[in-house]
Formats: structure tokens, sequence, C-alpha cells
């Protein structure tokens, strides 16, 4: 009897292999579809932009305002306020725009985050560039500190003429403990 079960559990074990590496290699190929298709609003962070004055002759473009709404979420474990400045900017494509965001550590220790950017729609995320944003890095917060966290930004002069309002988003991370797991 055992020899007949034998076949059944080698594949049943075989599958569960299979299950789990599938599940590490989703990263990764979510990764590049959204690379490919542009879907899902991911902002390139590591790369960022290098400004240019625009000489824009076009007298409709520089008369286009579109409007950027700026959206904040935290995760259930950053024990932080979180909001922008402002949360709607007219913004004119190929014009450097400045805004912030505050931030207050609402703990009584020392805590270090993390802001992942996310555009709406995706299809945006490939004019949207940043000069500066506080998603490039991680933040250090002490007990109770506050602070504005700077962003300036552009949009390319060639995003689509159908486009008139995006969504810049930014989810807030507690990410104090894989910092000192990786320390230690």
């Amino acid at each position: 009897m055992a020899n007949v079960n034998k076949p059944l559990v080698i594949r049943l074990f075989a599958a569960a292999i299979l299950m789990f590496g599938f599940t590490f290699a989703l990263v990764p190929i979510y990764n590049i579809f959204c690379d490919v298709t542009g879907l899902n609003g991911k902002v390139d962070v590591k790369h960022p932009g290098t400004f240019t004055r625009y000489k824009i002759d076009d007298p409709n473009v520089q008369k286009r305002r579109i409007t950027v709404e700026f959206d904040t979420n935290r995760n259930q474990q950053a024990s932080c306020e979180f909001s922008p400045e402002h949360t709607a900017l007219q913004v004119i494509p190929g014009e450097l725009t400045h805004t912030s965001y505050y931030v207050k550590n609402l703990t009584n220790k020392k805590i270090v985050i993390q802001a992942i950017p996310s555009i709406s729609p995706g299809v945006v995320a490939k004019y949207l560039k940043k000069l500066e944003c506080f998603c490039f890095n991680q933040q250090v917060l002490k007990a109770g500190e506050a602070m504005n966290l700077p962003l300036r930004f552009w949009l390319e002069p060639e995003i689509p003429d159908n486009i008139h309002r995006l969504t810049l988003s930014y989810t807030l991370f507690d990410v104090t403990s894989l910092v000192k797991e990786n320390y230690h």
C-alpha cells in the first residue's frame, strides 16, 4: 500500500515546491509587466530627473493646465501624521513645480519611514519627472518630530492632450524594524 501512495506524495511535494517558487517569481514578473505596459502607475524613484527649462513656443501648450491631485495613505504600522501641502495644483507641462508634504512622528521613539509613490492614470507615469522627492530616500524622524518633505517635479510637454487630471499618491510605511534587521 505504501508504494501505491509514493507517486502521489512525490507529485504533491513537487506541486508544493512549484507553488512556493512561483510566489517568489511574482514580484519580478509584476515589475516587468508594469515596466512594459505602463500599468499600475509605478513611478521610477531610482533615477531622479535632470530638469532643463523648456522653451515652449506653442501658445496652446503655455495655456494648458493639468490638475495634479495629491493623495496620502499610511500603512497601519506607520504612527505618523501625513498630509500634502496642497490637495491639488494646476500645473503647466514643462514647468518645474514645487510643493511639500507634512509628516509628524506620533510616537515617543525614533522611526524610519519610506514613502512609496504611485500615479493614476498609470499611462502618465512616464511623463512625470521628479527632480527632488522624499520618496527617493528613507526619512528618519525623532520622537515627536515634524518636518516638511519637499517635492519638485514637472510634467513632460509631450503628455497626451486627453490628460487633464492625474493623482500622485504616496503610501507611508514605517520601516524601522527592517532598517534595524539590515544593520544587525
